[in-house]
């Protein structure tokens, strides 16, 4: 739902690597360590993250970016936006936040995975916003929705808010606008 840019910017279908099961437990015993003792921890996420529970991402080799630079249509997502659960890395991400080992995560994702796996909302900054919250800017609440809001680019979605009746806008990003002020400040 994005406004259509030709222009995208950096590097598009890079080759993926993966790495033998021998190497990725040594790479996960290294960064245990590092979490283990490190003063604070902050995890920054983007599409890969969301790439195990069915959402395409945007830069891969069969990105939706690297796609459409090519002509080509977008690739299919294997599930609903709306019925994506949350991966076993977003899962990892919460158990590091609830045993005090995760100060922060910043995301660019919009699908709202990292809320739907549990993670405190004043531990995650969302700089791209979220495609299933409305927020009033009356009494400064976040309404979590099970669909798609309609809009994007923070404009008024068309609803009232449940309490104060105040006008309800999308919370996810297009091209144009300015990353929000307030997440931008969590992730300092």
């Amino acid at each position: 739902r994005l406004s259509f840019r030709k222009d995208l910017g950096g590097g598009l279908g890079a080759k993926e690597y993966l790495d033998a099961p021998e190497e990725v437990e040594a790479k996960a015993a290294q960064l245990a360590g590092l979490v283990r003792d490190c003063a604070r921890v902050v995890a920054f996420t983007g599409a890969g993250i969301s790439t195990a529970c069915g959402i395409p991402d945007f830069r891969g080799p069969g990105g939706v970016w690297t796609l459409q630079r090519k002509g080509l249509a977008p690739p299919k997502a294997s599930v609903r936006f709306d019925r994506a659960r949350p991966s076993l890395t977003h899962m990892a991400l919460v158990g590091l936040a609830r045993a005090g080992r995760l100060s922060c995560v910043v995301s660019q994702n919009v699908d709202c995975l990292h809320i739907r796996s549990g993670l405190p909302r004043g531990q995650l900054a969302e700089l791209h916003g979220n495609c299933f919250v409305e927020y009033c800017d009356g009494c400064r609440r976040e309404f979590v929705r099970d669909y798609e809001v309609p809009s994007v680019g923070f404009k008024a979605t068309g609803e009232a808010c449940g309490e104060c009746g105040g006008p309800l806008r999308d919370q996810c990003l297009d091209w144009e606008n300015e990353l929000p002020e307030a997440e931008l400040s969590l992730a300092e």
